[in-house]
């Protein structure tokens, strides 16, 4: 018996609720996707700024690496499971305003630092507060849509990756340039701030507004709760251990959607050596290469996104349980070959006709994670579930992903051979993706089905 006939609830009635219920939830939808794309300017603005940064601070490229990637991961990878644990139990929209507030003051503070233990530290911080967005976010869009509207919720807000990262190089890189041609400026309380420094402080305060808004919309109740002996589960709050061995007893679901979706961050952060890569290979400025940058992650970006939602959509329709992670699997097979093949092509035209097939197929893989994801995790562990997915992916991406281009680059003693480092790793990892996820969809498929039958009807409605 549906909620509905319990309570009198006439066939229109719960129609209209159902759609005012839609409309708030895009509502939703909308300022989390705003908090995403201010989540990954704020990640990138460093990789803009890489050549004055080196130049103030007498950097090697390693330690560029080290800013680009651990010094951000390294708190994003540790504080995401306490995080999503105070998620499946508290305020999801507190936590993410606390979150907001946290990685926008850090960025601003980038500003101060007057050497590379500050600046380390800042980063540290950032990654500290963006570590709060993914498991509350992931859980919202779950339990405020059905199972069969998520995929496209999820692959919206996913969205913001690349509107993100388009508008921080877009807009970074010609605001960078400009900015690195003006002398110093004094600001009060903060003494005079070289070019660089204005950057982080510029782009870093005007994200303090969105945490306010994240108390424009209401928290849904939690759904999907499922009861499994084998973990322990009961259908109420779940701890980290219990969350843990739910994971563990069903490895294989969750191993093939990590790998797949960890490779495609790996390969995704080899964009934060495009400005290096573009300057020493074809003498462009960072104005031009974020120009440029920007334009394909904002084109390719959502062009990936509608193919993945599209496909996606239609094996939905067939009855396919793992429809989201074939459309993940589609945008490997586009993705490996653009990443492989862009550092060491010999013009930048081709450089970046191949970059915009690799954009196109992070997308379509990236969109299918989350919601992946959302369709074998219980409700009661969704944002555990989803901090351990981000931590798994994030030491790949965020921490392996940016050091080994450096590190082969500085052995190969010729800073020339950033785009062959660079084609190493995409072509590694991204060759190794392809055939584990090719074989996992199986094991995929079981873990749906297993969820579904532990979750009563009502609950994956949401009726």
């Amino acid at each position: 018996m549906t909620s509905a006939l319990r309570t009198g609830e006439t066939g229109q009635g719960q129609i209209e609720r159902m759609r005012t219920a839609l409309r708030s939830g895009w509502y939703m939808v909308i300022l989390l996707t705003a908090a995403q794309i201010v989540s990954y300017i704020d990640r990138f603005l460093p990789s803009l700024l890489i050549g004055p940064i080196k130049a103030d601070l007498g950097l090697t490229d390693f330690q560029v690496g080290l800013l680009l990637g651990p010094a951000f991961g390294v708190f994003y990878v540790l504080m995401g499971l306490p995080i999503g644990w105070m998620a499946d139990r508290y305020s999801r929209r507190g936590i993410l305003a606390a979150g907001i507030t946290i990685w926008c003051s850090m960025t601003a503070l980038a500003s101060m630092a007057k050497g590379f233990p500050a600046l380390f530290a800042t980063r540290l911080g950032v990654g500290l507060g963006e570590a709060a967005l993914a498991p509350c976010t992931v859980s919202l869009i779950s339990d405020r849509f059905p199972r069969e509207k998520r995929a496209r919720a999820l692959s919206v807000f996913m969205s913001g990756t690349f509107l993100g990262a388009g508008a921080a190089f877009l807009l970074g890189g010609p605001l960078v340039h400009a900015i690195t041609g003006l002398p110093g400026v004094v600001v009060p309380l903060l003494g005079e701030l070289k070019p660089w420094q204005m950057s982080f402080l510029v782009v870093g305060l005007p994200g303090l507004i969105l945490a306010a808004l994240m108390f424009s919309f209401t928290d849904p109740p939690r759904r999907e709760r499922a009861v499994d002996a084998e973990s322990g589960l009961t259908g109420e709050k779940a701890s980290i251990p219990q969350a843990l061995r739910f994971i563990r007893a069903r490895w294989r679901t969750f191993g093939v959607l990590f790998v797949g979706s960890a490779a495609v961050v790996t390969m995704g952060s080899l964009a934060f050596w495009n400005a290096s890569l573009f300057e020493r290979s074809f003498g462009w400025n960072v104005r031009d290469v974020g120009i440029a940058t920007g334009v394909l992650f904002l084109t390719g970006g959502p062009i990936g996104t509608v193919i993945g939602i599209w496909l996606t959509n239609r094996w939905v329709k067939q009855g396919r349980k793992d429809a989201t992670m074939r459309a993940l699997l589609c945008g490997l097979f586009v993705a490996v070959p653009g990443f492989a093949a862009y550092p060491i092509m010999p013009t930048a035209s081709l450089a970046i006709v191949a970059l915009f097939f690799a954009f196109v197929g992070q997308a379509m893989a990236a969109a299918a994670g989350p919601a992946s994801l959302s369709l074998i995790a219980p409700g009661q562990i969704k944002s555990q579930a989803t901090a351990i997915y981000y931590l798994v992916i994030s030491i790949s991406g965020q921490l392996i992903g940016p050091p080994p281009v450096g590190w082969m680059t500085d052995m190969f003693g010729d800073p020339a051979k950033l785009g062959w480092a660079m084609t190493i790793e995409a072509a590694t990892v991204g060759g190794a993706a392809l055939i584990i996820v090719s074989l996992g969809l199986s094991a995929y498929r079981r873990g749906v089905e297993a969820v579904e039958r532990m979750i009563g009807e009502e609950d994956r409605g949401h009726g």
